[in-house]
């Protein structure tokens, strides 16, 4: 109806679809996606931030303040960063309410060879058997997505595949410092390594932030070895007022990115506790599931898991006993340790709690949070 809408034939046997000057769709290299949605990483909208800022230490790996994302250290690096989740005005403008801002608190001086630090998510096996993976029908992916970096020039992005040890990396170029910038970059079809169709990770898609010469390889072809940059890549922890900031982060079969796919924040967050699930206290009295006393020090809790975790998860509680309390019959007492895990599969967890005194065997109790205390928590973790 207009000059800037309508087909055009980009390749053999491929329409594309332009809307307002900019192609929207491209049938034959892009299917149509069916069942979960186009978007293979989970929270790439950065909606959900179950654990809140996280410090990450260089050579370990942490949980980052948003959901399903990784700062990752290899080896000894100096750098040491604080992942939060921000609200950004000017990412608001683009559709994308929060953004994970990665603030560099130590700075990373000299990278040595054997020295990396990244920004990461792993994505579960079985959720990407439709890349054909290791077959002749194998398909391209395209990852898109926001970036704000301290410095001006080659970046680096790349994918690698946690069954085989393959790696494929790709270069962008940042024009302008502390500024938001657009993306995408398509990573060839790999026909040759096979993803298995399991619960562990599958394929890791990474942003370096440093990257020494033992994690480096040459960009757009598949290499074996966990590589995550070009010898091009920039040094982003190499000064303590550096932030690096990422937002609509999406990986999608074929070879054009296409607009965000932006779902409601509950159909987000039940994802993310496929993989980590957490309750909070929160102002006033909290009550949580209803536990049997066997005898004061053995008292059980059935802790039913919405949606079916991965695998069966570790329980992560405040470290603080106080930090709980045991409400019965006549009255509130505190729990005299930690509540533990006891045992358990991947959707439901017996719970063991103990207090020194309070109940009678038989007794149904409730677990509550004590009321003012702002650190209770009572986690379940089953992350890649």
């Amino acid at each position: 109806g207009d000059l800037n809408t309508g087909l055009y034939f980009p390749a053999a046997d491929t329409v594309g679809v332009v809307a307002g000057g900019t192609e929207q769709f491209r049938f034959g290299s892009n299917p149509i996606p069916g069942g979960g949605g186009k978007n293979l990483l989970i929270n790439g909208s950065m909606a959900v931030a179950q654990r809140g800022s996280q410090t990450a230490q260089g050579g370990s790996e942490a949980l980052s303040a948003c959901d399903r994302w990784v700062a990752l250290g290899k080896g000894s690096p100096q750098g040491r960063v604080t992942t939060t989740q921000t609200a950004d005005t000017d990412m608001n403008l683009n559709g994308h309410e929060y953004t994970l801002k990665v603030d560099c608190t130590t700075a990373e001086s000299a990278v040595a060879a054997g020295e990396a630090f990244i920004i990461q998510q792993k994505i579960e096996a079985q959720n990407l058997q439709g890349l054909k993976y290791g077959t002749a029908n194998a398909v391209e992916v395209t990852l898109s997505f926001w970036f704000s970096s301290p410095k001006t020039g080659i970046h680096c992005a790349s994918i690698y595949l946690s069954d085989t040890g393959y790696s494929q990396i790709k270069e962008f170029t940042i024009a302008s410092a502390d500024t938001w910038e657009y993306f995408s970059l398509t990573f060839s079809a790999n026909t040759s390594n096979k993803i298995n169709n399991d619960t562990g990770s599958g394929l890791i898609v990474s942003f370096a932030l440093v990257a020494g010469s033992n994690f480096q390889v040459s960009a757009n072809a598949w290499a074996s070895g966990e590589d995550f940059a070009t010898s091009n890549q920039q040094n982003l922890l190499d000064n303590t007022a550096n932030n690096v900031s990422l937002a609509g982060v999406q990986l999608e079969v074929g070879s054009v990115a296409t607009d965000f796919a932006h779902e409601d924040v509950g159909t987000t967050l039940h994802k993310c506790r496929r993989y980590y699930s957490r309750v909070d206290q929160n102002a006033g009295v909290q009550a949580l599931p209803t536990a049997f006393v066997r005898t004061v020090s053995n008292i059980k809790l059935v802790w039913q898991l919405s949606p079916e975790m991965r695998a069966a998860p570790t329980l992560e509680t405040s470290g603080n006993a106080d930090d709980y309390n045991v409400n019965y019959g006549g009255g509130n007492v505190a729990c005299n340790a930690v509540p533990a895990r006891n045992a358990g599969g991947t959707d439901v967890v017996n719970i063991k709690l103990s207090v020194a005194s309070g109940p009678s065997a038989g007794e149904a109790v409730i677990l509550e949070f004590v009321d003012g205390t702002a650190s209770g928590f009572v986690a379940f973790s089953a992350e890649l």
